[in-house]
């Protein structure tokens, strides 16, 4: 998961340009594409999905916050979620990123799924 803030509001609002970044968010991730979908409200914001044969990425965008909530599920060896993050917050203009990574559905012994906490509160401050 990530918080990107201090994006550039008009980016943010652009329904277009949101799906193609998230299209090549997902690409940079080296992830396979099966489909997407995304919708602009009124008067601002974004909210849309790329499904992924990994799983998906997810974006909900705040322009009169210049903040974007982001979301990269992925599974296989193959890919890397965080050159996703990456890319997003480069289209974006953010000026800082903080990130949180669960790694999910490990299994215990019982049968039962868990997930882990591996990285928190990863603050990265971009400069252009």
């Amino acid at each position: 998961m990530c918080e990107l803030s201090g994006c550039h509001p008009s980016l943010l609002s652009d329904i277009d340009g949101i799906a193609s970044m998230m299209i090549a968010a997902a690409k940079a991730a080296r992830a396979t594409i099966m489909e997407s979908a995304f919708h602009r409200f009124e008067p601002q914001g974004v909210s849309g999905t790329v499904i992924l044969a990994e799983s998906h990425l997810s974006i909900h965008t705040w322009p009169e916050k210049g903040y974007a909530a982001m979301d990269f599920y992925t599974c296989g060896d193959h890919t890397d979620p965080w050159l996703a993050c990456e890319y997003a917050a480069q289209t974006l203009q953010a000026k800082s990123v903080l990130t949180t990574e669960f790694r999910r559905g490990i299994e215990k012994s019982n049968g039962d799924f868990t997930h882990v906490l591996s990285r928190n509160h990863d603050l990265r401050v971009l400069t252009a």
